[in-house]
């Protein structure tokens, strides 16, 4: 038999309960209500591990929609925010139903990611490190960058950088630019046509020359 030894009432409509001598487990109050438990009630094992299993799925269904109403989560995130209170099965439960409820969608949230203004002045290798810190996989990543402008964001922003570094030496300036493009995740070839049309709309000209064996070196100096 299982014997409730106690049931603590916490905030937001749960319940602590204390089988027998195990520690104290979170569920709701409904299932409370519904079964009639109190201290000094006796269940079978089985009757107490079905109410617990229910229970504990609904009280992560509950959770999770509370974490996506605060603000809209990848599935990755959704899963690291219950696994800080559920098992991995109950997580996993509680995400199955999510899913059925269409709730989280990593391709939109994808997709929605690189056309914020976050999102701005950076290439497509850094959004897709970024993209994968959020959970977001392969396939979810190449639709979401497919129609990304790699050229265009670099020109732009090279042109916005350009007009701060001005008063540089111009070996000191292309360095600088070309290290600050490279971090912002676009390739040396986009980087270097970037500065050449941002340098020429400024009346200037690059004598930076850059072959891929510099780049480490050339970026790590600019980060000191």
């Amino acid at each position: 038999m299982a014997l409730v030894r106690s049931i603590e009432r916490r905030r937001g409509g749960v319940v602590a309960i204390t089988i027998d001598d195990d520690e104290p487990i979170e569920i709701p109050l409904e299932t409370v209500l519904e079964h009639g438990l109190h201290e000094g009630s006796c269940l079978l094992i089985e009757e107490w591990v079905a109410i617990r299993d229910q229970s504990r799925y609904r009280l992560a269904v509950r959770r999770a929609l509370e974490f996506l109403a605060r603000r809209r989560r990848t599935r990755s995130e959704l899963q690291k925010q219950l696994l800080k209170a559920f098992s991995e099965a109950e997580a996993n439960g509680a995400l199955a139903r999510i899913d059925e409820l269409g709730y989280v969608d990593d391709e939109s949230w994808a997709k929605d990611y690189v056309t914020t203004i976050r999102a701005r002045g950076r290439g497509r290798s850094l959004l897709a490190r970024e993209l994968s810190q959020h959970g977001i996989d392969d396939e979810a990543q190449e639709s979401a960058l497919a129609e990304h402008d790699d050229r265009g964001e670099a020109l732009a922003i090279a042109r916005k950088r350009v007009r701060s570094l001005q008063r540089l030496a111009p070996d000191v300036r292309d360095r600088r630019l070309y290290a600050f493009l490279r971090r912002r995740g676009f390739s040396n070839d986009t980087t270097k046509q970037a500065m050449d049309e941002a340098l020429r709309a400024n009346d200037v000209t690059s004598d930076l020359a850059v072959g891929s064996d510099d780049i480490e070196a050339l970026v790590e100096s600019e980060l000191g």
